[in-house]
C-alpha cells in the first residue's frame, strides 16, 4: 500500500471526511465496475457502491492494514452483495461477454453470423436461467471467480471462508449449471 493511501486512510479514520472522499476518488471506479458486475443493473450497482461506501465509513476504524485497502473494500462489497442476493431472492442476470472464459469451451460452428448470433442469445438466456438456481454463496463465488477472474485464494480471503470451501462452491455451482444446461 502506498504511503499516500496509508495516509489518507488513518486521517479519515480520525474523522477527516475529505481524506475519506480521496479514498473514494481513488477506488470509486473499480468499486462501480465491481458492483455493476454483481448486479448486471445501473441503478442496483449505484446502490450497491452507495451502501459499501457507508459501510466502509462507519468502519474504517476497524481497518487493521493485513491487507490492501481495496481489498477490504471489496470484501465489504461482495459480502453485501452476498448477502441481497441471499435476503431479497433478488436475482439479476450476468452479461456473459467475450471476455469470459466460457465461451472458449463452445465449439465454433459453420453457421451465418444471423445463426450465432441466435445461438449465442440463447445460450446466455439459459446460463443466465440456470445461474437464478445456485444458491446465494455458489453463484457470487461463481461470479468472482469466472466473471471477475479472482484467484481462488483471493476469494476465499474476501469471503473469509478456506480455499477448500470455495472450491466446493465453484464444484457444486458447476455441477449445477453443467445439469441445468444439459437439460434445457
Amino acid at each position: 500500500m502506498e504511503e499516500r493511501e496509508v495516509n489518507l486512510i488513518k486521517e479519515a479514520q480520525g474523522g477527516n471526511q475529505m481524506a475519506f472522499q480521496q479514498l473514494i476518488n481513488i477506488h470509486g471506479d473499480k468499486v462501480m465496475g465491481a458492483a455493476y458486475k454483481f448486479t448486471k443493473n445501473h441503478q442496483d450497482a449505484e446502490d450497491l457502491y452507495q451502501e459499501t461506501f457507508l459501510k466502509v465509513y462507519k468502519n474504517i476504524q476497524s481497518f487493521r492494514y493485513e491487507s490492501e485497502f481495496f481489498t477490504w473494500v471489496y470484501r465489504i462489497l461482495a459480502n453485501m452483495a452476498y448477502n441481497s442476493f441471499r435476503k431479497n431472492k433478488k436475482y439479476q442476470t450476468v452479461e456473459i461477454g467475450e471476455e469470459s472464459n466460457l465461451w472458449e469451451t463452445i465449439p465454433a460452428s459453420n453457421s451465418s453470423n444471423a445463426d450465432k448470433y441466435f445461438f449465442n442469445n440463447a445460450l446466455k438466456d439459459q446460463i443466465n436461467n440456470s445461474l437464478l438456481d445456485l444458491s446465494p454463496k455458489q453463484r457470487t463465488v461463481f461470479i468472482m471467480k469466472h466473471f471477475e477472474g479472482k484467484k481462488i485464494k483471493d476469494i476465499s480471503a474476501i469471503l473469509d471462508c478456506t480455499e477448500g470451501t470455495i472450491k466446493r462452491y465453484l464444484f457444486r455451482a458447476t455441477q449445477k449449471l453443467r445439469t441445468s444446461l444439459s437439460n434445457a
